[in-house]
């Protein structure tokens, strides 16, 4: 990837640091392609931050996806959720 012009210093606001964010993270990021992200990013503090916040939420989702409600949570939500009357929330069918 080639850099048409300077980043902007404003995360999620430059076209060059969202796709090499996005390429990072693409499927199961490696240790290379997240290095090479950040040494892409290096002079720009804001962006390389931005790639870490999420790096740090893939990670987070990934981990919340192994870990299950404790048993009373998981009923109290379906309970809670068959209560819910959808005409009050103003969904429709399509």
């Amino acid at each position: 990837m080639s850099r048409d012009r300077p980043c902007l210093g404003v995360p999620n606001q430059c076209d060059y640091s969202r796709e090499l964010i996005a390429m990072a993270l693409d499927g199961q990021p490696t240790l290379e392609g997240l290095n090479r992200a950040r040494a892409e990013l290096g002079d720009c503090l804001p962006c390389a931050q931005a790639l870490d916040v999420e790096v740090r939420f893939k990670l987070a989702m990934n981990q919340a996806g192994r870990v299950s409600a404790p048993a009373t949570l998981q009923t109290r939500i379906t309970e809670t959720l068959q209560r819910v009357e959808l005409d009050d929330l103003g969904i429709q069918d399509f």
